[in-house]
């Protein structure tokens, strides 16, 4: 080098020099280093990550060079949210990059978001082949506890590194269970050893109980010794704690076992066979007793002698007239349907007059007819409280109610074919006359009895048919029952007091039904058809006074009315009321109120309630007419029948009215009655209609007789009720004394008016 050169190297070397010692005036501010990095950032010429402050940044590929690095310092296994922590980037960042590192390296994994590398697994895999070693099995339920890894991730790693770092067997039967070979053999060995061991059938589950081997391997291992042929012997049913293990040393036995059974019982139990191991036992019979006269039942198969057995029994119960439960006479492994196919076989061979109940007893007929005697005295017990009680009066309402029902629907029905035919004629459609008539055919049910057999056909709960009749049930099933169980005997056996009862309750009913009719002849009560004349007599004399009372002024009626209605009216209402509660068996109190009748009411059905609640709502009313409107409705439903009208009779009853007040006033000594008689004896003169009048109403009528009577005896009249009613409000005893001797001076001149009324009074025609 020169000493030009060297002179040159220092001139650069002290402007070198002096450029480093002299200030920038191109220095960038943090915040326009910020922004250049953005700006980069969007135009996607540089790909960073910022931290969670935003402080910092670092790229992807280093932030997936401190993720390893932060897996190996954490042992193989750490959490991304621990991660996400550690390294102050945002969660889905760390995410993204390991997702990014999982499809590149396949010894990591991700699993719960938990990042686990190939060491750790293989470490896991050696600690699980080390308890495995210690205990023998091992179960993936447990090491999912252990490790708080997922059961699929832990089966599929013990699957793979089975054989490798994990020497063990895998269960065939639960996958997720794992032995060693010396576990299983130990336990091969024992199953091994107890299989050799039995010589007569024996249920697996004794078996596994007495070895102590787990149930889980148990049949497994039982499974590949049978394959192995290591076993002496079968096991029969379906695998499982129930299954038979028959050992071959049984099977020669098993043959004499069923000859020296059936010579001693008479008898094959099907399940017993299917102990032994024989798998179809019904054909097993057949095959094995080839010359025997075998009945194949349900459940067992039966030799002749347990028929002789029957038969001895059912002749000893024709003998003593009574009954035998044969079912527990047979060996307990007959079931009840097989004595009862053992019964109807030997009755049908034999034809012997005996019933069968409950399946398996057998009842001679005499026992029957005797408990039927027996019971006659409960059905007349029976009948005498349905006629003391009423309920024998309701069901011969009832009886008269539906016939003249079913009348009337014939004679609707044969008006409404009538106007059908009418209708079919008229139309010119074909099919009339003989060849085009409409039939209807009406669908029966076959009834039988046979034995227990006993049924009826009825619409209603509680009615029985008896002569091709509906009648009414008056005993029970469960009364019947109740009296038969009284009998220890018949009580001990299920159901044959409820067998008995159905057949008997026909029987008992129409002996109630007897006898209540019976009793009915000789009992006073007073029937149906004595209550309806009365009813129809009140109705009758209603109608006849409310003649009489339209004879007054409009003024004056209303209260005659009242007096009627609360009268006859009320006679009326509380005599049908009664007989509706005694048809319904309803509770009535002797007084009848008008509240007692609402609370009746309540109590009747809804079509009663209708027609009498009308009927009670009348009667406090003040027309008559709207009473003899309601009085019919209330009539039909108590099963009676409103006669017609008949205006002709009014005048035979009137006679009979005024005769019967002119006994009356002759043989009183009373002023106030021989006044009040007197009135209505010359009332019924005046307008030849009769009257029902109280004694406040003599006034009234009086001035009604006004313009009828002859001016004399109207003023003695007068006079007379002038005295009567000084009489009743006077509280001077020695004025009373006085007017009571002028009132009985001139009682007989008041008689003498009322018996020669006709020849004073003028009678009204004004109306009819």
């Amino acid at each position: 080098m020169t000493s030009v050169d060297w002179e040159e190297v220092k001139r650069l070397a002290a402007d070198f020099q002096k450029a480093q010692l002299s200030f920038s005036l191109q220095k960038l501010s943090e915040r326009n280093c910020v922004e250049i990095i953005t700006k980069l950032t969007e135009a996607k010429l540089l790909n960073i990550i910022f931290t969670n402050d935003g402080k910092e940044y670092v790229t992807p590929q280093h932030l997936e060079k401190e993720i390893k690095d932060e897996l190996y310092v954490h042992g193989g296994r750490i959490n991304l949210v621990e991660l996400a922590k550690i390294l102050n980037v945002d969660l889905s960042q760390i995410s993204k990059s390991v997702n990014d590192i999982e499809k590149h390296d396949k010894s990591l994994k991700l699993i719960l978001g938990q990042l686990i590398d190939r060491n750790y697994m293989i470490r896991i895999a050696g600690e699980i082949n080390d308890k495995l070693n210690q205990q023998g099995h091992i179960n993936v339920s447990d090491l999912t506890l252990k490790y708080d890894l997922p059961a699929e991730f832990l089966q599929s790693l013990l699957e793979k590194e089975l054989g490798k770092i994990i020497f063990g067997k895998q269960d065939s039967q639960d996958l997720k269970i794992f032995y060693t070979e010396g576990y299983v053999a130990r336990n091969r060995a024992k199953v091994r050893g107890a299989l050799s061991a039995i010589t007569k059938p024996t249920p697996l589950s004794a078996i596994l109980g007495q070895c102590g081997v787990p149930e889980r391997i148990f049949f497994s291992i039982l499974e590949s010794l049978q394959d192995m042929m290591q076993v002496p012997g079968v096991v029969t049913g379906k695998q499982g704690g129930n299954s038979i293990y028959v050992p071959s040393i049984y099977s020669k036995s098993q043959s004499e076992w069923v000859d020296n059974f059936y010579k001693q019982n008479g008898y094959l139990e099907y399940d017993a066979l299917s102990r032994l191991g024989i798998s179809d036992p019904r054909n097993f019979v057949k095959r094995h007793f080839p010359n025997e006269n075998l009945t194949l039942l349900d459940t067992v198969a039966v030799g002749t002698t347990i028929l002789d057995q029957v038969d001895a029994n059912i002749d000893e119960t024709l003998a003593s007239e009574s009954f035998m439960d044969i079912y527990p006479l047979l060996p307990s492994v007959f079931s009840s349907q097989d004595v009862e196919i053992i019964l109807k076989e030997t009755l049908k061979r034999t034809k012997r007059n005996i019933h069968i109940y409950s399946a398996t007893v057998v009842v001679s007929e005499t026992f029957l007819q005797n408990l039927y005697k027996k019971l006659e005295s409960l059905a007349e017990k029976k009948a005498k409280e349905l006629v003391d009680s009423g309920k024998w009066l309701q069901s011969i309402a009832e009886s008269r109610l539906l016939k003249s029902k079913t009348t009337t629907d014939v004679i609707d029905n044969k008006s409404d074919r009538k106007a059908e035919r009418r209708k079919k004629a008229s139309s010119g459609k074909s099919g009339g006359g003989a060849q085009g008539r409409e039939t209807k055919t009406k669908s029966t049910k076959k009834k039988y009895h046979q034995g227990k057999n006993h049924e009826i056909d009825s619409d209603e709960e509680n009615t029985t048919r008896i002569g091709g009749k509906q009648e009414l049930s008056f005993i029970t099933n469960v009364e019947i029952g109740k009296e038969l169980k009284k009998d220890s005997n018949i009580a001990d056996i299920d159901e044959f007091s409820d067998e008995l009862a159905i057949y008997l309750q026909n029987l008992l009913n129409k002996h109630v039904i007897h006898v209540a009719e019976q009793l009915m002849q000789k009992s006073k009560t007073t029937n149906l058809t004595e209550i309806e004349d009365r009813l129809n007599m009140i109705a009758v004399n209603i109608r006849v006074f409310d003649k009489g009372i339209k004879h007054l002024d409009k003024s004056a009626q209303s209260s005659m009315i009242k007096y009627l209605l609360k009268t006859l009216g009320l006679d009326f209402v509380t005599e049908i009321f009664k007989l509706a509660s005694n048809q319904n068996v309803i509770q009535c109190p002797n007084n009848l109120t008008t509240e007692s009748r609402q609370k009746l009411l309540i109590e009747f059905p809804k079509d009663i309630k209708e027609s009498l609640g009308e009927l009670h709502r009348t009667v406090i009313g003040e027309s008559v007419e709207d009473f003899l409107n309601a009085i019919e409705p209330a009539m039909v439903v108590c099963c009676l029948v409103l006669k017609k009208y008949d205006k002709k009779k009014d005048r035979p009853i009137i006679i009979g009215h005024r005769e019967a007040l002119l006994d009356q006033i002759n043989s009183t000594q009373d002023p106030a009655l021989a006044l009040h008689l007197a009135t209505n004896i010359l009332f019924i003169v005046a307008t030849q209609c009769a009257l029902h009048m109280s004694g406040r109403h003599v006034s009234m009528i009086l001035n009604f007789l006004q313009t009828h009577l002859e001016l004399e005896k109207m003023s003695i009249l007068t006079k007379y009720h002038d005295l009567v009613l000084k009489l009743l409000s006077s509280n001077d005893e020695s004025e009373k004394a006085a007017t009571l001797t002028l009132l009985e001076d001139g009682l007989q001149e008041i008689k003498n008016i009322a018996n020669d009324a006709k020849k004073y009074v003028k009678t009204d025609k004004s109306h009819d």
